[in-house]
């Protein structure tokens, strides 16, 4: 741990009190994932706990390493996936960032297009219906299997849902992830300055994000961690004071373990230290 207090002081200047909060919330993702390989637990929670360690600058000691990619690899099918497209993508990032695993890789990569949609767009299995958060996410961490159909189906999808009467935030956030994955400019589409007003305007006076603006559970973290990293896709269309409020919603909202209260603690607190680790190297990077 003091490496990686070493390693990340930057982001915080001298802001020791909230340093200590993104140090009280690594230990506690950490915990949770040491706790999780040991015990087999889904491959879907270990590897999105690893990967916004790593975003963290988290330095992981080779055993614990060792044992996730074991699991990771332990857990793919016969057919080159594993449990679902979430499951994959997140295990397939994980094996491009740590390790020469490239057979793993090529059969992962492949199940995945016999997952498309005819249309295009990914839910969590062929016979699932696309949806707007798989598929952006898998054109977020997986940009090198995104192609101009995928991207059109993403665009047009957010597009219907955007002139709905019900437009949920954390939707446009996973559309800005997949279209800037995917080499898109605002320039070429209007629909993501739009998206950008849309979100800023949904922020709960409380600073955090629901799923939309006055949503009855109100702000939570999942929706905020969501939100952040969407409207970090883009930074340069982003303002400085929406992601401040957020990153005090988001550190005002810890438990004493660092996590964040959450129906799926684990999935809600990835998420949250996700956006705010982003939402802070954007800020030091606003302060340079």
């Amino acid at each position: 741990m003091k490496k990686f207090q070493q390693q990340n002081k930057y982001y915080l200047k001298e802001d020791s009190a909230l340093f200590e909060k993104i140090v009280l919330a690594t230990r506690g993702l950490a915990s949770f994932l040491i706790e999780a390989s040991n015990k087999g637990l889904e491959v879907k929670r270990v590897a999105r706990c690893s990967l916004v360690l790593n975003s963290g600058g988290y330095l992981f000691k080779e055993q614990l390493k060792n044992k996730i990619m074991d699991l990771i690899i332990s857990k793919q099918r016969h057919d080159g996936g594993w449990i679902d497209v979430e499951e994959t993508v997140l295990s397939l990032k994980l094996l491009y960032m740590w390790g020469n695993h490239q057979k793993e890789i090529d059969e992962g990569n492949a199940w995945l297009i016999t997952q498309c949609n005819p249309d295009s767009g990914w839910g969590l299995t062929e016979r699932d219906l696309p949806r707007i958060p798989i598929t952006g996410l898998f054109l977020y961490l997986l940009p090198d299997l995104s192609d101009q159909k995928a991207v059109t189906w993403l665009k047009n999808e957010w597009k219907k849902d955007f002139n709905s009467e019900t437009r949920l935030t954390y939707k446009g956030a996973f559309f800005l992830m997949g279209l800037k994955s995917s080499g898109i400019s605002p320039q070429n589409c209007p629909l993501i300055n739009e998206t950008y007003s849309f979100l800023e305007n949904e922020q709960n006076n409380d600073g955090g994000f629901g799923p939309w603006k006055y949503h009855p559970i109100g702000s939570d973290p999942w929706s905020t961690g969501t939100v952040l990293l969407g409207l970090l896709a883009y930074s340069e269309l982003t303002e400085k004071n929406v992601i401040e409020k957020a990153v005090n919603w988001l550190v005002e909202n810890q438990l004493p373990n660092g996590l964040w209260t959450y129906h799926y603690i684990d999935e809600g607190s990835a998420y949250a230290y996700w956006g705010l680790i982003e939402a802070l190297k954007y800020l030091k990077g606003r302060q340079i």
